[in-house]
């Protein structure tokens, strides 16, 4: 079989060239390329977690508006969170029904270890890892109209009997821990025995702004 030979872009156009003026704007048309293959540039929007920076105002604005991945899916989010100046001001604009827990630890630790000032800004629906997120930040700003859902972790937890046995008493031993932790003075003690046991917690607005001043009031006593 005869192979079909590959003719590159400046062939063509020297090929046009031997061609009268009126022949060329028809042919020429046809080896554009059409518009819907052309490879379009990306968009910070683009991104699972678009992160715009303001310097002259000295702002950094993230976005978590979708269910939270990953590690990988934060390693530049938390190293901007963690290298902000200690003069500016990091809002992060949280929607999310929640999702993989090490994705919000991994948040979690870069706003714990940052000098600068991290703001909450709920709207929508703020579930499951999504809240503790929330509550690591300096500052909470809820919206009107917020559900904010608290529960137990789930699992998909899969391995040899024994393994999962040790897993699972890992985690009930250290749960009351991490409970007290996450949600300490923002749930009383009774609240985060229910959690653990499988009960729900839905909070709007004005619950989540109340139970947001006493839990700042507990942090500032254990600090």
């Amino acid at each position: 079989m005869t192979p079909i030979p590959i003719i590159q872009s400046k062939e063509i156009d020297i090929c046009l060239s031997t061609l009268p003026r009126n022949h060329q704007k028809g042919l020429k048309s046809m080896t554009q390329v059409p518009d819907i293959f052309k490879t379009e540039e990306h968009s910070v929007w683009d991104k699972v977690t678009p992160i715009v920076e303001v310097p002259s105002s000295k702002t950094l604005d993230a976005y978590i508006t979708s269910d939270i991945g990953l590690p990988i899916d934060y390693n530049e989010l938390t190293y901007r969170i963690k290298n902000a100046p200690s003069d500016y001001t990091i809002n992060l604009h949280i929607n999310t029904p929640g999702g993989v827990i090490d994705g919000a630890l991994f948040i979690i630790d870069a706003i714990n270890k940052t000098p600068a000032a991290v703001t909450a800004l709920l709207t929508g629906t703020v579930a499951s890892a999504g809240t503790i997120i929330a509550l690591a930040c300096d500052n909470v700003v809820a919206s009107d109209h917020l559900s904010f859902m608290i529960h137990n972790y789930s699992s998909n937890m899969q391995g040899k009997g024994h393994e999962m046995k040790a897993y699972q008493e890992f985690v009930d031993k250290n749960l009351n821990n991490a409970f007290t932790d996450y949600y300490g003075g923002f749930l009383t003690p009774q609240e985060i025995e229910n959690v653990i046991d499988g009960k729900d917690i839905w909070l709007g607005k004005e619950e989540v702004d109340r139970r947001w001043l006493l839990r700042k009031e507990f942090l500032s006593k254990v600090a």
